[in-house]
């Protein structure tokens, strides 16, 4: 499973590249997923400058998540920091068993809440279409991710871009599933498709790696090489989104590791962040 995130990046002056050291995270046991999270979010200056600058309600009690994200920050600009104070607020109960980084992503915005998430709120509708008489409905949501199905084999090559565009591709709804019609007064057949209203400052993607094999009663992981654009704009997506972190997750279903690997807004270099470790990598990493 891979989280892509986008960033329109702001033009800055870079600090000399050997002035520039990042600090890891400890594992308390299989926290990895939740490691991987925290630096990308640590790593995002505009959430972060949000998150910083905002000031908790007064009722915010010193377990509430937000207050210990702050102080988890100020630690990991110094030194190696520890989680135990955001897996309790997040309620892990066992810190020995592995979870999802895209459902921690979401707990983490959700607890955290407005203003520091609106950094990667979008707005998107849901649109069906009559075919018949015309008729269009809409549903507007927010989002702060979008999941990309995995259309390809085992050992074929995923496009994460021509991904992003079927996502959006209109398409018409089996018999089955026709909706109805207020118009027409019965169900007809039906097109349907979704639209952004409102871009994100950072757009994260979710591709979908694990499916159900009904056949051996499981889920399988779909391990896939993937073609990932340092760059992304389209005709859906309106703005120019630059790529500066993927979360890896290496092994199968019931486990594995997360490492992130993140490009430094400071020195525009790559480093692959692993629990304790950090290290400088390559962008060509990313297609693997």
């Amino acid at each position: 499973m891979k989280t892509q995130g986008y960033l329109q990046v702001e033009k800055r002056e870079s600090p000399k590249r050997n002035e520039v050291q990042y600090n890891g995270l400890k594992n308390q046991g299989a926290t990895c997923y939740l490691n991987a999270v925290l630096q990308c979010l640590f790593m995002t200056p505009k959430f972060r400058e949000a998150l910083v600058s905002y000031e908790a309600p007064r009722d915010c009690g010193e377990e509430h998540l937000l207050l210990q994200l702050k102080k988890l920050f100020e630690q990991l600009s110094q030194k190696t920091a520890t989680t135990e104070g955001i897996t309790k607020s997040l309620g892990v109960r066992n810190v020995f068993e592995q979870q999802d980084a895209v459902e921690y992503y979401r707990k983490i915005l959700k607890a955290v809440g407005t203003p520091p998430s609106e950094v990667f709120e979008g707005k998107m509708s849901n649109i069906a279409k009559c075919c018949n008489c015309g008729k269009k409905t809409k549903e507007t949501s927010t989002f702060i991710s979008i999941l990309l199905s995995i259309d390809v084999g085992n050992h074929e090559m995923y496009d994460v871009e021509n991904g992003l565009q079927t996502f959006f591709n209109h398409s018409k709804l089996e018999e089955d599933d026709w909706m109805y019609c207020d118009n027409c007064d019965q169900k007809t057949e039906t097109e349907t498709w979704s639209e952004i209203n409102e871009y994100p400052s950072v757009l994260t993607l979710h591709l979908k790696r694990f499916d159900f094999d009904y056949i051996q009663m499981r889920f399988k992981k779909n391990d896939c090489y993937l073609n990932v654009p340092p760059s992304l704009q389209n005709r859906d997506i309106k703005p120019k989104y630059d790529l500066y972190a993927v979360i890896n997750h290496k092994g199968g279903y019931t486990g594995g590791h997360y490492d992130a690997i993140i490009r430094s807004y400071e020195n525009k270099l790559w480093y692959c962040f692993d629990d304790y470790t950090v290290k400088q990598t390559s962008e060509e990493s990313l297609n693997k």
